[in-house]
């Protein structure tokens, strides 16, 4: 009989060769036993996949899978879903490692929890090659004091909200039930950059058993030209197209009022940053920009895109106008408003609250 390991965690190996064997030493030397790893490795010109099959012919519990090479990290994720052998699903990039006791800890919260759809936990963002867990700057989307629950889905988005923060997507600040994932067919969108954006609100509307361990556990590494780092307009384009996405199932799902409005501020704040801050848009031409929009507002895209922005605050409201002359080759306005009154009005905002 197969043993049904507790964890599966789907390590994405594509060209990741100086960082990719820490982030298999990371899992191999966990204190928790009981786990398997997949690591697909697509195409690459490094040794990654030699080292994910060193990695496997030494530990029986590392498995080798390949695949032509897609851009983007979801087909990776997508393959560990429908292979996943474990009851919940861990993601790790390949330039990134996790605590060793993250998987002991995380079997010990489900032991008090029960079966969750959704268990979630905090992160440290780095430049260098270790990091002292207790005491690195962590990420979360949560307060301490939100681990003593379980809850939904829904109310993690309210907490969230209420928390004050944006919230951070990234599909590794989680694990998940691999058979709650394959039942609601929860995949990311193949070949996509920006899949964490259109994945993660789809993840948490449908958890009905959601919880958070206030603990730091991974460790995102911070390089430049990383898939997570790369700013060129085929990022512009493929943002696009998730967001039309989200607007697509905010459309087809009756979503409560309070939760839409978190989740439409978040998704135009994201939308604007990419477009129009001058940390990213110095990569874009004012073509990309009104390419993009067009992408989004094609068939029932505008409307869709108008009732996600009438949900906003008023200073993304104000924009509407901006929006639809950039949308006709015109962005021109939407780059002065952007850049020179809504960037440096949060901005002000932000220092207030410190």
């Amino acid at each position: 009989m197969n043993h049904t390991p507790l964890f599966t965690v789907v390590l994405s190996g594509y060209q990741t060769e100086p960082y990719l064997q820490k982030a298999l030493d990371s899992v191999a030397d966990q204190t928790f036993r009981d786990f398997e790893v997949i690591c697909y490795v697509e195409e690459s010109t490094d040794r990654s996949l030699e080292i994910c099959q060193a990695m496997a012919d030494r530990d029986p519990r590392f498995k080798v899978a390949t695949g032509p090479k897609s851009g983007a990290v979801a087909t990776t994720r997508n393959y560990g879903i429908d292979h996943a052998s474990g009851q919940y699903l861990a993601a790790l990039d390949g330039d990134d490692w996790i605590a060793p006791d993250m998987l002991e800890k995380l079997a010990e919260k489900l032991k008090q929890t029960g079966p969750v759809d959704v268990l979630s936990f905090a992160a440290v963002t780095t430049e260098f090659d270790d990091v002292d867990w207790e005491t690195a700057g962590g990420i979360s989307n949560f307060k301490p004091a939100d681990e003593r629950d379980v809850f939904t889905g829904l109310e993690a988005i309210r907490r969230t909200g209420r928390n004050g923060g944006s919230i951070h997507n990234y599909t590794p600040l989680s694990i998940y039930r691999a058979e709650f994932l394959r039942e609601h067919r929860l995949y990311q969108s193949d070949g996509l950059r920006m899949e964490d954006f259109e994945w993660t609100p789809r993840v948490w509307f449908f958890a009905q058993r959601f919880a958070y361990l206030d603990r730091k556990f991974y460790a995102y590494r911070r390089r430049s030209g990383s898939l997570t780092t790369e700013v060129s307009p085929r990022i512009l384009f493929d943002l696009a197209k998730q967001f039309r996405s989200l607007a697509a199932f905010a459309a087809d799902h009756e979503i409560p009022g309070d939760v839409l409005a978190i989740w439409s501020n978040q998704w135009i704040s994201v939308l604007i940053w990419f477009m129009f801050h001058p940390v990213t848009s110095r990569k874009f031409t004012d073509t990309d920009r009104t390419g993009a929009l067009r992408t989004i507002f094609e068939g029932e895209g505008r409307e869709r895109f108008l009732r996600i922005l009438s949900r906003t605050s008023r200073p993304k409201r104000l924009a509407k106008p901006l929006f639809l002359l950039a949308a006709n080759g015109h962005p021109l306005l939407a780059r002065l408003y952007f850049r020179r009154l809504y960037f440096p009005m949060i901005g002000r905002r932000g220092r207030g609250k410190k």
